[in-house]
């Protein structure tokens, strides 16, 4: 029995570590397909990296990125990680440490493939006028991935990290730190490169970017928590009560009911179960009492004992 479960242990860590691996190659492939050709603006400390970059290749090149983002970016990345790290604990920053690594240095292998073989060019040639689709897809891939790695206890970058110190801390959402965070590097890059680059306009077209990019995350992440109120009337409640308190781990509220109709007394069960474990209850449900009337309701906020604490 304990070796089964250390082995149920070991598969959902492998199976963690792949789907930060997932989420943070998919990240990396927004960023360099949709943002670094088009020299869209990014935000936290990978847009400061970009900044940096930009600047080293306008001193040191003909005016093309440097492929030095990730390098740039994972330097600063790793001292804010040591304050956050204390936080949200060591498994955080073990995870993080190596999410962040893959992510800056896929990113440059990435770009300097793409230079090597002549493919930024025609990307930039080919999405040059599309500005808005790049920003659009840009924003969806890069935000699924960290999604993805939040909901795996990792961050993808600094300014990722301190997000979600915030939101344990402070219980705001990690799309709204990132909004303002990343606001504020836009406007430093664009005052930065405002000669260099597109000007206002990809001002404009980074400002979408980072929008959508901050409301999928939120999105995503609010659907891998989103939760479900149940609410069963039965005639077995004690049994149900049991039965959920057992195998799911779950509380119930009980209370009782009447039929409007037929004014025959029951018991109404009511409980909060996340989305992935809502066809175990169900089932759980019809084997005890078959004949109990379920309804089952989205969820916008869940806040108390076993979800999130109430925003003060």
């Amino acid at each position: 029995m304990e070796q089964s479960r250390e082995i149920k242990g070991a598969d959902e860590n492998a199976g963690s570590w792949l789907l930060i691996t997932f989420g943070t190659l998919l990240s990396s492939f927004g960023y360099v397909i949709f943002i670094l050709p088009l020299n869209l603006f990014e935000g936290g400390v990978t847009g400061l990296g970009i900044i940096i970059a930009k600047f080293l290749g306008n001193l040191f090149a003909d005016g093309r990125m440097l492929p030095v983002v990730g390098v740039i970016s994972w330097s600063l990345t790793l001292l804010i990680f040591a304050a956050s790290v204390r936080i949200m604990g060591k498994s955080f920053g073990a995870r993080s440490i190596y999410s962040t690594t893959l992510l800056y240095f896929s990113m440059d292998i990435f770009l300097w493939l793409l230079q090597s073989y002549g493919y930024d060019a025609k990307i930039r040639q080919l999405l040059d006028h599309e500005l808005l689709v790049a920003s659009i897809y840009g924003a969806l891939a890069i935000g699924t991935g960290m999604a993805i790695v939040f909901n795996e206890g990792a961050a993808t970058g600094g300014a990722d990290a301190l997000a979600q110190v915030v939101r344990k801390l402070k219980h705001i959402p990690v799309g709204k730190t990132l909004l303002v965070s990343d606001t504020v590097v836009l406007f430093i890059g664009f005052f930065t490169f405002a000669d260099a680059m597109v000007g206002f306009k990809t001002m404009m077209y980074s400002f979408i970017f980072i929008f959508i990019q901050a409301r999928t995350l939120d999105a995503v992440l609010n659907g891998f928590k989103a939760n479900q109120l149940v609410m069963i009337i039965t005639d077995k409640p004690e049994v149900i009560k049991k039965r959920i308190y057992a195998e799911l781990s779950r509380g119930v509220t009980e209370y009782k009911s009447y039929g409007g109709f037929s004014r025959v007394e029951k018991t109404t069960l009511a409980t909060v179960i996340g989305k992935n474990r809502v066809p175990a209850l169900r089932r759980l449900i019809a084997d005890a009492d078959p004949d109990s009337f379920v309804v089952i309701q989205d969820t916008a906020m869940v806040y108390g004992e076993g979800f999130e604490t109430l925003p003060r």
